[in-house]
């Protein structure tokens, strides 16, 4: 019998098989960026010296930001990798590099075992992890984009956002069932690992799946035209030379979605904690309600931006974070009830810019180079709005004396997307949208007003 080669395995193109294979990576790359912003205020107490509890979580949240260091590097390799040698390769790497680094973190000792090489290899494994997720968005996304006739793309990219609020879901359900089943002194001292661990099995499924479904059509053609042009693929240096003005219209219109997302991943489980006096375990759960309005959002938010085009979308959701966030933040100091609500209503604006900035993230740019400009551009996003996101949170109540000063900032960021959104060109609907094989016209579609 012969040996089975890779160009053997049968791939799918159906498109079920597209967006699980996409979507089980974002659900993975949620899941993983969520467990440790759910986790953090324990992992301060296991990787930081104790003495100064404030002093811990603030460096535990600067690890939280340190993945974002990592990320515009994989965001170029793995552009690289997508717009070079395919979106498939992309994927497989990215994957690979999250759910490696999340199991890391699982089973390395704590402060009390090995001292100062505990935050350090705390650290490297998130440094591992922001390789892998700085590539993963955008390869996900361009790969759903490119499969998709455009008169559905915005209902399916909306499918694949609302996997990564399900990542983030889950990674709150476990931490809730764990707390639950062992109670809070052993989930503390060493449940917390296995939220980690579950990332294992993750990595397994989403690699086997992303391994077998086809390559995008579009990648195809780019590709065959090379080869018939005799040209080297050039991504990263196609990508600056072409696209900066692309790239920064897309890095002012996220802005409000780079931050909120770690707001309400990670910041807000630490607000309702001290600020609204609840425990681990309801927040956890009140955490679970939000993603669940963030998911009815999202799905909403996809079928609004295939009838009113992508700009509008832009522009209802950060008006929207813009109006809430004072008053969202407020309310949530009065007890669960009052969590409830103000952080529903963050989490409808972020359902709603998530759809719109995954989507813009391939509608933005030509074939050749979109999974590199789109992938560096929102990794810079993220890095200045994201990264430091709960770090400056913690620093302008305290510096402030007030717990909600750090909502003003975010209804600043949110009025910034909606101006961006505002002084760009108007690209056209997604549902009508020309398929990219007009690079070109989709680039202009998307540049910003002289």
């Amino acid at each position: 019998m012969g040996t089975v080669q890779a160009s053997d395995v049968p791939r799918v193109v159906s498109p079920r098989h597209v967006i699980a294979s996409a979507a089980i990576g974002n659900f993975a790359e949620w899941y993983d960026f969520a467990v440790y912003g759910v986790v953090a205020s324990i992992l301060a107490k296991q990787f930081f010296p104790a003495g100064n509890p404030a002093t811990a979580l603030i460096s535990a949240y600067a690890l939280f930001g340190l993945t974002y260091i990592s990320r515009p590097a994989g965001g170029l390799f793995a552009g690289w990798l997508g717009d070079a040698l395919g979106r498939r390769r992309a994927l497989s790497f990215t994957i690979i590099l999250m759910c490696a680094g999340t199991v890391l973190i699982g089973v390395i000792p704590t402060y009390s075992a090995i001292g100062i090489a505990a935050p350090l290899l705390l650290a490297a494994c998130r440094l591992i992890q922001g390789l892998g997720t700085g590539g993963e968005y955008s390869s996900a996304i361009g790969f759903v984009y490119e499969h998709s006739d455009p008169s559905v793309r915005p209902v399916r990219i909306s499918y694949l956002v609302t996997m990564t609020f399900l990542g983030i879901t889950t990674s709150v359900l476990a931490a809730s069932v764990c707390t639950a089943l062992m109670g809070e002194a052993a989930f503390e001292s060493w449940g917390w690992r296995i939220l980690f661990l579950l990332s294992g099995p993750l990595g397994v499924v989403g690699l086997y799946l992303r391994r077998r479904v086809a390559e995008t059509p579009e990648f195809a053609r780019v590709n065959a035209t090379r080869k018939n042009e005799h040209t080297k693929a050039t991504p990263i240096r196609t990508a600056f030379r072409t696209q900066a003005k692309p790239m920064l219209l897309f890095f002012c219109v996220v802005s409000a979605y780079a931050l909120i997302t770690p707001v309400l991943s990670s910041y807000f489980i630490t607000f309702m904690q001290d600020s609204g006096g609840i425990s681990h375990g309801q927040s956890y759960w009140i955490s679970v309600v939000i993603n669940l309005v963030m998911i009815g959002a999202t799905l909403v938010a996809g079928r609004l931006m295939a009838n009113h085009g992508l700009q509008r979308t832009f522009l209802i959701g950060g008006f929207f974070i813009a109006v809430v966030s004072v008053p969202a933040f407020a309310v949530a100091t009065h007890g669960v009830a009052g969590a409830l609500v103000g952080g529903s209503l963050l989490g409808i604006g972020k359902g709603i810019v998530a759809v719109a900035g995954a989507m813009a993230m391939s509608y933005m740019f030509p074939p050749g180079v979109r999974v590199t400009a789109g992938a560096f551009a929102y990794n810079v996003c993220t890095i200045v709005f994201g990264a430091a996101g709960p770090a400056i949170g913690l620093w302008l109540n305290t510096t402030t004396g007030t717990s909600t000063a750090f909502s003003v900032y975010l209804a600043a960021v949110g009025a910034l997307s909606v101006i961006a959104a505002f002084v760009g060109r108007p690209p056209r609907s997604p549902v009508r949208a020309n398929t990219s094989t007009d690079a070109t016209a989709t680039q202009q579609e998307a540049m910003c007003a002289p």
